[in-house]
C-alpha cells in the first residue's frame, strides 16, 4: 500500500515520498509475471483516481509504463463505479442495493439493480484524502462528508436493500470488528451486519485514535489512520441510505475487470458451484464422482422428502463437490480438517451463513456429533432447521461413500427413492455385495433424519428382491 493520493488534495499532486516504492512494486510484479509464465497480452494494469486527478499523473504514468512494460489504462470515474460494482455482481449472490469503493483518494458509488448500473459517481472523500484534508479534525471530516454526500439524494431510493461495502480500510474495519467479537470465520467477504449495528460498529470505530487501534490485534498495519475516516463516511453512508444491512466484500475493480475479460459463457457460471468444482478437481479422488453425488442425492429432495429453495438446492451440490476434500488426512481428523478448511476458504458467490451450512454438510459426511471449539460456533450461525438439513445433506453423502468409495460409475446404478413411508436404496445385482451391515446402519441413519423407515432393495432378473432389514424394524 503506497498511498500515492496522501497528499493529493492540498498538493493536486501523487505523494513524491512514495512514488519509488511504487515502481518498485509494478517491476517486481512484472517480473512475478515473467516468472509464471503470463504472456504479456493477459497483463492488464489500470490506473485510478489518484493518477487521474493528479497533476504529475501523465508524468507517473509513463514512469509506471516503463516499470511494467506494457501501456497502462487510466478508467474514468463513471467506468471505476461500474467496475466496482462488476467486481460485487461477480463475487456475491444475487446483489442489489448501493456498492461502494473506498479507495485512499476517493470514494466511488454505485447503484446496482440486477445487471444494470445507474448514477455511477466518483468522489474526492477517499480515506487518505479526507486524512489529509482535516489534518485529524474529526468534525471538520463530517462536514466535508455532507457536503460530498449532499447533493446524492438517490442513496434514499435505496432504502430497505444492501449496502456493498468495498476497499481496504471498509475491510480492516469489517476485520477488526470480527475479531473483537470472536467472529468464527475470518474471511472478510459476505460479513454481514444490520444496519442498526453497523451505526453502533461505524460510531465506536470512528472515535477512536490511530494509536489505540494500532495496538489492537486484528487491523491491517497502515490501516489504524484511516479506519476511523472509512467509519466516519460509512456510518454518514448508512443514515442517508437507510439500508436493511451492510454487506462487506473483498471483490471490487480489480475483480471487476477481470470479469469483463472473460467469455460470455464464463460469467454464466455459477461463482460458488465453479470454485467447488475446481476444488474437488483438485482434492477429491473423483470430480466426476462429485457430479454424480449431485444427481443421487436429488432423490432425496424430492415429495415427499424434505423439499428445497433453490439456494438450499444450490448450497448442496456445493456440499457434494466439497464432501472428499479431505479423504488423504488421518481418519481421527477428517471431519474437523474438512469443515476448518471450508469454513476459511476463498469461497465466493456465498454468504457466511452458507459457509458455515457447508462446512457442516461436509461434518457430517464424517462426525455426527459437534465436538471442539469451531463446529459448535458454527451451528449456531445458522438456523436449527438448516442443522438438521446439513446433518441430513452430511450423512446422506456418507452413505454415497460407503457405497462407491468415492469412485465414478457406481452412484448412476443405484438410486434413493420414497415409497410407502419407505426411503428404499435400489441397488442392481452386480453389486449385491455391497449389501452389508455397515450400508444398512448409514442407510438407517439417513432414514431416521428423514423420519421414514430404510430398506435396500436388489434388483434380480430386471425385478427387485427385498433384503431382511432389522434396522428398518428397529427404527
Amino acid at each position: 500500500m503506497c498511498g500515492l493520493g496522501r497528499y493529493l488534495n492540498s498538493t493536486r499532486r501523487l505523494n513524491h515520498e512514495t512514488i519509488p516504492e511504487a515502481l518498485s512494486s509494478l517491476a517486481r510484479f512484472r517480473k512475478l509475471a515473467d516468472i509464471c509464465g503470463v504472456k504479456e497480452r493477459d497483463i492488464h494494469p489500470f490506473a485510478t483516481a489518484a493518477v487521474r486527478w493528479a497533476e504529475d499523473g501523465h508524468e507517473f504514468l509513463a514512469r509506471a509504463e516503463e516499470a511494467c512494460g506494457v501501456p497502462i489504462r487510466v478508467i474514468g470515474n463513471a467506468e471505476e463505479a461500474e467496475l466496482t460494482a462488476t467486481g460485487v455482481l461477480a463475487g456475491c449472490v444475487n446483489p442489489a442495493g448501493i456498492v461502494g469503493d473506498l479507495g485512499g483518494g476517493s470514494v466511488e458509488l454505485v447503484r446496482l439493480r440486477g445487471k444494470s448500473f445507474d448514477h455511477k459517481i466518483s468522489l474526492p472523500l477517499g480515506s487518505l484524502s479526507l486524512v489529509d484534508k482535516t489534518h485529524g479534525d474529526k468534525t471538520e471530516a463530517i462536514l466535508l462528508i455532507e457536503e460530498g454526500l449532499g447533493p446524492e439524494t438517490w442513496l434514499g431510493e435505496a432504502h430497505g436493500e444492501t449496502f456493498y461495502a468495498v476497499g481496504g480500510t471498509w475491510r480492516a474495519l469489517a476485520k477488526l470488528h470480527m475479531h473483537q467479537t470472536g467472529y468464527p470465520l475470518s474471511a472478510v467477504h459476505g460479513y454481514r451486519l444490520d444496519a442498526r449495528k453497523a451505526l453502533q460498529v461505524t460510531a465506536r470505530y470512528a472515535n477512536s485514535s490511530p494509536s489505540s487501534l494500532k495496538r489492537v490485534y486484528g487491523i491491517p498495519a497502515g490501516r489504524e489512520e484511516t479506519v476511523p475516516y472509512g467509519a466516519l463516511l460509512l456510518n454518514t453512508i448508512i443514515r442517508k441510505m437507510q439500508p436493511d444491512d451492510v454487506v462487506f466484500s473483498a471483490f471490487g475493480v480489480r475483480e471487476g475487470v477481470i470479469y469483463t475479460l472473460m467469455s460470455e459463457a464464463e460469467r454464466a457460471r455459477d461463482p460458488l458451484l465453479s470454485g467447488c468444482e475446481s476444488i474437488a478437481r483438485l482434492r477429491a479422488r473423483s470430480d466426476v464422482h462429485s457430479k454424480e453425488l449431485i444427481a443421487w442425492t436429488d432423490g432425496l429432495f424430492a415429495d415427499p422428502g424434505p423439499r428445497e429453495t433453490e439456494e438450499e438446492c444450490r448450497l448442496r451440490q456445493a456440499a457434494c463437490f466439497l464432501s472428499d476434500i479431505s479423504w488423504r488426512a488421518h481418519p481421527d481428523y477428517r471431519g474437523e480438517q474438512s469443515a476448518a478448511l471450508i469454513a476459511q476458504s476463498g469461497l465466493v458467490g456465498v454468504d457466511h451463513p452458507g459457509r458455515a451450512f457447508l462446512a457442516l454438510c461436509v461434518y457430517h459426511r464424517y462426525e455426527r456429533k459437534l465436538v471442539g471449539e469451531l463446529l459448535p460456533e458454527l451451528s449456531a450461525m445458522i438456523p436449527r432447521q438448516l442443522q438438521k438439513r446439513a446433518l441430513i445433506v452430511g450423512q446422506a453423502v456418507r452413505l454415497a461413500h460407503t457405497l462407491s468409495a468415492g469412485m465414478k460409475g457406481v452412484l448412476p446404478q443405484t438410486s434413493l427413492a420414497y415409497d410407502g413411508g419407505k426411503v428404499i436404496l435400489r441397488l442392481p445385482q452386480s453389486l449385491a455385495a455391497l449389501d452389508g451391515e455397515q450400508l444398512k446402519r448409514r442407510l438407517r441413519s439417513v432414514a431416521k433424519e428423514l423420519g421414514f423407515q430404510p430398506d435396500v432393495s436388489i434388483s434380480s432378473g430386471g425385478k427387485p428382491s427385498k433384503t431382511t432389514f432389522l434396522g428398518g424394524l428397529l427404527g
